[in-house]
C-alpha cells in the first residue's frame, strides 16, 4: 500500500528571517517524502518551465533592490514568486509546515490558510508546544494535524500512506482524498456492506 504514491506535498515555512532560509528542515524531510513517491514542491527550488534559477539569480536580484530601495522593481519580482509558492499550493495534495512562531513568517500564513480553504491536510511541525499555540489555529486547523517533532509527524504520515489498520478520523476523511479505498469510507457504510445494518 502506499496511498502517497504520486500526490504532490509542498513543504511551506518561514524564509525570509529563517536560519539558512529554512532550507535545512526541507532538504532533511524531502528524501522522506521521495522515499514514498511523493513530488515534493519546495519553494526555495522552483522549478517551473521557463523559469530563471530562484537561488542563483532571483533571490540575489530582489536582495540587491531591497538594499537599494527599489521597492517597485523589488514588489514586482516578489509577485511572481509568491505566484509560483501559491500555485504550488493548489496544486498540492497536502501541506507540510515547519511552524516556527519565534520567526516573522508572513508568506507561511497565506500559505496554510489558502490551502485550509481548499480542505488540504496542513501538517503543522511546532516549534512550541500545543499549549503555547495561538488559539486562532485551533480553531482553523485540526489539532490531530499539530505535532510537536519530526518523528511524530513521520508517524503520522507512514501512517496515512501505508498503515492498513490506521482509522481515518473526522478531520482525515475530510482533507485526505485519495482515488480509492475502504480506509475513506464511514463505519456506517462498512457496516451496512457486511450486512450489519
Amino acid at each position: 500500500m502506499n496511498r502517497l504514491n504520486g500526490l504532490y506535498g509542498y513543504l511551506s515555512g518561514p524564509i525570509d528571517f529563517a536560519e539558512n532560509l529554512g532550507a535545512d528542515w526541507r532538504n532533511e524531510i524531502t528524501p522522506y517524502l521521495e522515499s514514498k513517491n511523493v513530488r515534493v514542491d519546495d519553494p526555495l527550488k522552483h522549478s517551473f518551465y521557463a523559469q530563471e534559477e530562484i537561488d542563483s539569480v532571483k533571490r540575489p536580484r530582489m536582495k540587491m533592490l531591497e538594499d537599494e530601495g527599489r521597492f517597485e522593481e523589488l514588489r514586482s519580482e516578489m509577485k511572481e514568486v509568491i505566484h509560483w509558492d501559491l500555485r504550488c499550493v493548489d496544486r498540492a495534495s497536502f501541506v507540510i509546515v515547519n511552524y516556527d512562531n519565534s520567526v516573522h513568517m508572513c508568506g507561511t500564513y497565506e500559505e496554510i490558510f489558502k490551502a485550509n480553504n481548499q480542505c488540504k491536510p496542513v501538517l503543522l511541525k511546532l516549534s512550541c508546544p500545543r499549549n503555547k499555540l495561538s488559539k486562532w489555529m485551533y480553531g482553523r486547523f485540526p489539532p490531530e494535524h499539530m505535532f510537536e517533532s519530526w518523528g511524530e509527524l513521520q508517524l503520522y504520515v507512514d501512517n496515512i500512506d501505508s498503515n492498513p489498520d490506521y482509522v481515518f478520523t473526522e478531520a482525515d476523511k475530510k482533507r485526505w482524498l485519495f482515488d480509492e479505498g475502504d480506509h475513506m469510507r464511514t463505519e456506517k457504510e462498512l457496516l451496512s456492506e457486511a450486512g450489519v445494518y
